[in-house]
């Protein structure tokens, strides 16, 4: 069967809402993003006989995203290939519709995939991702509120439905780090813990977020004997994700890093993962430039030391809004 793509890009932020919303699944922002760019560099240098070596890796700016409005309703999230032709015109890589029930998005759905949400009056209560041909059900996130704040997510899947490369866990790990390299290493660690391809289990993960103020400052989640964390920092100015059901889509090939509950823009994300063979702390920062309170490009960056030398992994995001 078909791995799940839908499933993939949920597991990448999976923070789906505001708790600031005074009703989840409503998405209306005051600058409607319209189209979104990206370019990307990555330098790798390490010691040889002959002396330091720079290996360069540059990817020019190219459309990435382009957004479809009707109204106050985002109706269409149109990606494209990084790659652009003689001409120009970059090709289509995937396209996501959107469907609602008054003006709570209710629906989801992408190449025979669809994700369902269904509400408890003004509060997300469940998102479902269903294999459109089979009828079959992917994956569930149950959202724990308290107040009006969702302080927990517990997600459960059938590990057998789907590839361990492309299970939660690992996209988990890589995604979880907006617009910059996964932790190859990490991926593997966990990956070796996870059940063998194709062995049917029932798993759920539960996932905790500690609120600081409008924004989530740390993540919590234990998986297969890991456990893994997120701190948070933030400016103050505005995201214009905020509120939108559908983060998890925007962050599922080239995430970045607006974290989809908060009121304003991450800034620094520090990662740290505990196995019992292994132990890593990643760190992730970001820069903005901005029109007023809204972000116009997004310039974030890590850097890897080790003994053998050393990478820095740079991606600029460009925002277009509607005028």
């Amino acid at each position: 069967m078909r791995k799940s793509k839908l499933f993939i890009a949920a597991m990448a932020v999976v923070c789906l809402f505001a708790a600031c919303s005074e009703k989840e699944g409503v998405y209306n922002p005051k600058k409607k993003i319209t189209n979104i760019y990206r370019a990307s560099e990555r330098i790798d240098s390490w010691n040889s006989d002959e002396g330091v070596v720079n290996d360069t890796n540059i990817q020019p700016k190219t459309l990435a995203e382009t957004w479809t409005w009707d109204g106050n309703k985002l109706m269409k999230i149109t990606y494209w290939e990084n790659q652009i032709d003689p001409i120009g015109k970059a090709d289509v890589s995937d396209v996501y519709n959107f469907y609602y029930d008054g003006k709570q998005l209710s629906k989801v759905e992408s190449d025979g995939e669809r994700m369902l949400f269904t509400y408890d009056g003004k509060k997300l209560k469940q998102a479902e991702i269903v294999d459109i041909e089979d009828n079959k059900t992917m994956a569930t996130f149950e959202f724990v509120h308290d107040g009006k704040k969702i302080t927990k997510i517990n997600v459960t899947s059938e590990t057998g439905d789907i590839e361990p490369s492309k299970h939660m866990v690992s996209i988990l790990m890589r995604d979880i780090m907006p617009t910059l390299e996964n932790a190859n290493d990490m991926v593997a660690a966990i990956r070796e813990a996870m059940p063998a391809g194709g062995a049917k289990a029932t798993t759920t993960i539960p996932i905790e977020l500690t609120w600081d103020g409008d924004n989530v400052s740390k993540m919590n989640a234990n998986m297969y004997g890991a456990t893994i964390s997120v701190d948070y920092t933030f400016d103050n100015k505005n995201n214009p994700y905020q509120n939108s059901v559908f983060g998890f889509i925007t962050a599922m090939e080239q995430p970045d890093g607006m974290i989809m509950f908060n009121k304003n823009n991450v800034t620094k994300m520090v990662m740290k993962m505990n196995l019992i063979f292994m132990n890593d702390v990643d760190e992730y920062n970001f820069t903005y430039t901005y029109d007023g309170d809204w972000p116009l490009t997004q310039i974030a960056k890590q850097v890897d030391t080790d003994e053998g030398g050393n990478s820095s992994y740079t991606v600029t995001t460009w925002f277009e809004y509607a005028k």
